[in-house]
């Protein structure tokens, strides 16, 4: 017969499969993102007051923050359908004689036809974008359900009586499943955040000195899409060095090169801070990202690499069959 840990195993795998195959990715997030920022904050309160005052002030505390995030979301979502666009258009004549002077062939005939498909293709992404999120979808209500998963968790139950049994030994085994990949996501995520937050603060420094235009939407682009694995920085990167295009050809060079030389930098920093983190190699977090993102969508990128720290930590935790 298996025991509780092997069930509690089973169980834990079949949940991550079914939030693959029901897609329930925002949900997912959601309910983990909330729950980690009330743990966090119930273990700063713990201690100075009753538990239970702690738990509804972290809730309190967490109503607040996630209302700020949530209208900061949508203020760069909303930014960004119309800024990128306009950004767009404004750098599509440079290019175009940029182009001409370097003898490139574009694949349209006209500045008209690059430019409308160019400005589709940007809003088709964005809106790709906010609806794997569960923005503009019914993964909207998914996110409210699992904001509201998360609190009901958090707060305290009546205490009932217990007694010995298979039930009881299976949910406190699945219940050390569950602590041990919030943990895991706490690392990976927090991680991200700090490294996010330190690049951003770099970036639009440079940014204001160099006279780079839309200060606000570069720093909500730079913070959030830098949470997002690998690609994030990738595409924060592409719409500073286009903002800095409408300027001039040269304020763009300058924004590559800063961005090339800053992000050298920080990747000692990025390597020691994720590195003592993930303790997973490269090509294994690409191919969780990479499945991740198959599976679950944007949520699923940023959720991989705490399932791969999570599955790595369990099996360090499984004594070898050599002795």
């Amino acid at each position: 017969m298996p025991t509780a840990r092997t069930i509690s195993y089973l169980l834990f795998a079949a949940l991550i499969v079914a939030a693959c195959v029901l897609h329930l990715g925002p949900v997912l997030l959601a309910g983990l993102f909330s729950y980690m920022l009330l743990d966090l904050t119930h273990r700063h309160l713990a201690g100075r007051m009753p538990d239970l005052l702690a738990r509804w002030i972290s809730v309190a505390i967490f109503l607040v923050t996630a209302s700020a995030l949530a209208y900061l979301f949508g203020q760069f979502v909303r930014l960004a359908i119309y800024r990128i666009p306009l950004i767009a258009t404004s750098v599509l004549p440079t290019i175009d004689q940029l182009a001409t002077d370097y003898g490139i062939d574009w694949p349209y005939d006209t500045m008209q036809q690059l430019r409308g498909a160019l400005i589709a293709a940007v809003r088709d992404n964005a809106r790709s974008i906010t609806a794997e999120s569960g923005l503009l979808t019914r993964g909207f209500f998914q996110i409210v359900i699992g904001l509201f998963i998360a609190i009901a968790k958090f707060l305290p139950d009546k205490q009932v009586e217990r007694r010995a049994s298979l039930f009881d030994d299976l949910t406190e085994e699945f219940s050390a499943r569950v602590s041990l990949f919030m943990h895991s996501y706490e690392k990976v995520l927090g991680a991200q955040v700090l490294i996010s937050a330190i690049n951003t603060v770099i970036t639009i420094v440079f940014v204001i000195l160099a006279g780079i235009p839309y200060v606000y939407f570069l720093t909500l682009a730079t913070f959030i899409l830098g949470i997002v694995p690998l690609i994030g920085n990738v595409l924060a990167n592409a719409i500073i060095i286009g903002a800095a295009l409408t300027q001039s050809p040269q304020r763009a060079f300058a924004a590559f090169l800063f961005l090339i030389i800053s992000h050298k930098l920080q990747y000692l920093l990025s390597g020691r801070i994720l590195g003592s983190t993930l303790k997973t190699p490269m090509w294994a977090t690409l191919f969780g990202i990479l499945v991740g993102e198959v599976l679950l969508g944007v949520p699923g990128i940023i959720i991989a690499p705490a399932v791969l720290h999570y599955a790595r930590e369990e099996l360090a935790a499984i004594p070898s069959s050599r002795g």
